[in-house]
C-alpha cells in the first residue's frame, strides 16, 4: 500500500513514465554499479519514445527529412542501480519554441522509489540535408503545445538549471 502510494506520488511530480526496464549484467561496471553511459541510453531510449508519441521519431526523419538533435544535458547520478534492479524513466516536457524543446527526465528504483538518476536536455529541430535549424511545422508545434500544457501540472524539477562546479565556502 506505501509502495502503491510512493509511486503514486513519483507520477504526480515527476511526469508520465515513458520506460520500464530493469537494469543489465552487461550494464554493470567494476564498481558494482550500472555504468554511467547507460544512464544516459535509457534516457536517451524515454526521449525515442517521447518523439515517437508526438510523430517526431523514425517515420517523420524518413518522410520529412527533419530531425531533432540533442544540443546539451545535464545529468545527475543521486543512488546506485544494481543488477537487475527495476527501473522506471519519468518524462517531463518543460518548454519549447519554434525550434527548441527543453525536458527533464528521471529514473526511479521501481520498487524503493529511490530516486537514481535525472538528465535535463534541450534539443534543436533540424533540417537534414542542410543541416541547420528549422522551424517546427504548424501541426508539430500544435501537437508538442499540446504535449506541454498536459505537463504543466507537474512542479519544476528541483534539479533543474543547475550548473557544474566545485561549491567552495565562501570566505
Amino acid at each position: 500500500m506505501v509502495k502503491d502510494q510512493n509511486l503514486q506520488k513519483i507520477k504526480q511530480l515527476s511526469g508520465p513514465i515513458l520506460l520500464e526496464t530493469f537494469v543489465k549484467k552487461e550494464w554493470i561496471d567494476f564498481n558494482g554499479h550500472m555504468n554511467m553511459a547507460y544512464y544516459v541510453l535509457l534516457f536517451d531510449q524515454a526521449l525515442t519514445l517521447f518523439l515517437e508519441k508526438n510523430d517526431l521519431g523514425h517515420a517523420y526523419v524518413q518522410e520529412s527529412n527533419l530531425s531533432v538533435f540533442a544540443l546539451e544535458n545535464h545529468v545527475t547520478y543521486q543512488n546506485e542501480l544494481c543488477e537487475n534492479d527495476p527501473i522506471d524513466v519519468h518524462f517531463q516536457f518543460l518548454d519549447m519554441d519554434n525550434k527548441f524543446i527543453h525536458y527533464f527526465m528521471k529514473i526511479y528504483h521501481k520498487e524503493t522509489c529511490q530516486l537514481s538518476a535525472t538528465m535535463e536536455q534541450i534539443s534543436l529541430h533540424v533540417n537534414m540535408k542542410t543541416r541547420h535549424p528549422t522551424r517546427f511545422s504548424a501541426p508539430i508545434s500544435e501537437k508538442l503545445r499540446n504535449c506541454l500544457e498536459s505537463h504543466k501540472q507537474y512542479p519544476q524539477p528541483r534539479e533543474m538549471g543547475r550548473s557544474i562546479g566545485i561549491r567552495r565556502p565562501k570566505k
